[in-house]
């Protein structure tokens, strides 16, 4: 127990100044995923083929990915709440209008509307996040971040059961609940990057900054977009039942969230593109392997499958933790624009091909490419990691926010450089 709770207080010290933080993300991310369910729903109610419902909850990427080369104008102009509050606004405002009419077409303007303001509403909070971050805690900071977004996720499923599904009811507690989101991150007193030091920043110079972190997070893409969109196709064309499928996903997004606070905190100590590269090289042994496992009983299934989620899903807050150990904090609202984009460009590419090669050579497609391309990346890591060593840029306070509140709190939290503040006023109080 004494083992288990020093490894619980530093968590704990870095959770309590970001709990507003946190419970933002989690609303956030409870709002989107009950939207995205609920539509897919109705559009099955009115007869809507596959096809045209894939169609339309995928045009939301088209405006995420609009939103990560243009919404870090907004928000270094406006700064970081007002931007996050005005882009929750106008998305708790268009999840109304799909009450009042429905087409094809309509609602896919309204996917692509809601998918660039929860994109830029990402980029305020992933940006914001790691710039009160430092290099020895932002991969723990992410990971927490990371687990935060998959509760609200599964929370937002839960809230399926509401009354009235075919009804407003969806609508309006998805509009209440993006509504409430705005309430922690309004009223936090946790410090915004300072937008007077934004800088210009194109994709080739984060490359030469951070070519492993860039290529990253493309393969991060591909990894979680296909098992969201393949993983339940490749479950079924192997002879699993809808139990066992479901089965399948859960322990795969399971092992995706157990995973990240452990492998986030290591990252914290080495390296982390060798983290990346341990990570993705486990991937690349394990994934063909799990075929051969896949129809030997239940738990054999549910291993394999939390396997593959704990490598696919932390790869992700890695690079992004990566990335951001070299830049300073005039540059993280536009990198973490071209990282969101660069994922989700693997989220859309990714799932097409490797559908393209499960039509052709069987299930086992789905595997074995992942397998290959994870392999590609620990090579492509491996190669920068010989020639180069990392630049670190450490201008970020050691922690967030002081671990307790304190009579001085609001007089420190207006100030960039908290934790320097702090140690100034000990040393002119011994004195």
């Amino acid at each position: 127990m004494t083992k288990l709770s020093e490894y619980i207080k530093p968590i704990e010290a870095l959770i309590s100044p970001l709990s507003a933080f946190f419970a933002g993300t989690v609303l956030v991310c409870m709002g989107y995923a009950l939207l995205t369910s609920t539509l897919s729903i109705r559009m099955d109610s009115f007869g809507v083929s596959a096809s045209g419902i894939g169609i339309v909850l995928s045009l939301y990427y088209i405006g995420y990915i609009a939103a990560s080369m243009s919404a870090f104008k907004i928000i270094n102009k406006v700064g970081h709440i007002r931007a996050f509050s005005a882009y929750v606004s106008i998305f708790s405002a268009l999840v109304l209008l799909h009450i009042f009419y429905f087409s094809l077409t309509t609602w896919g303007l309204l996917r692509m509307a809601e998918g660039y303001c929860i994109g830029s509403a990402m980029m305020c909070l992933e940006s914001w996040l790691n710039a009160r971050a430092s290099n020895k805690n932002r991969g723990l900071l992410m990971s927490l971040y990371m687990v935060t977004t998959y509760l609200g996720s599964g929370l937002g499923q839960l809230l399926l059961n509401l009354p009235d599904p075919m009804g407003v009811v969806p609508y309006v507690a998805v509009s209440v609940i993006f509504s409430v989101a705005l309430v922690p991150i309004s009223l936090t007193a946790l410090p915004t990057p300072n937008i007077a030091l934004a800088q210009k920043m194109g994709l080739k110079d984060l490359f030469k900054i951070s070519p492993v972190g860039v290529v990253g997070c493309l393969c991060s893409g591909v990894f979680v977009g296909a098992f969201y969109t393949l993983g339940t196709i490749y479950a079924k064309q192997s002879g699993l039942d809808l139990a066992q499928t479901s089965l399948f996903m859960f322990a795969g997004i399971i092992g995706g969230m157990c995973a990240q606070i452990p492998l986030g905190r290591i990252s914290d100590f080495f390296d982390r593109r060798f983290v990346m590269m341990w990570v993705c090289g486990a991937m690349f042994v394990i994934a063909p392997w799990i075929h051969l496992f896949i129809d030997n009983g239940t738990w054999q299934l549910m291993v394999a499958a939390f396997v593959l989620g704990a490598c696919t899903f932390v790869v992700y807050p890695i690079c992004v933790s990566h990335v951001n150990d070299q830049i300073g904090d005039g540059n993280r609202v536009k990198a973490s624009g071209m990282l969101i984009m660069l994922q989700s460009v693997g989220m859309i590419v990714g799932p097409i091909v490797i559908s393209y090669l499960m039509e052709w050579f069987g299930a086992i497609s789905f595997l074995l490419a992942m397998s290959i391309i994870a392999g590609g990346f620990v090579l492509f890591a491996f190669h920068y990691i010989a020639r180069r060593e990392v630049n670190y840029v450490a201008n970020t306070p050691t922690q967030p926010l002081p671990a307790d509140p304190t009579p001085v709190y609001h007089a420190l939290a207006t100030n960039d450089t908290i934790m320097d503040k702090a140690k100034n006023m000990l040393v002119e109080k011994k004195h």
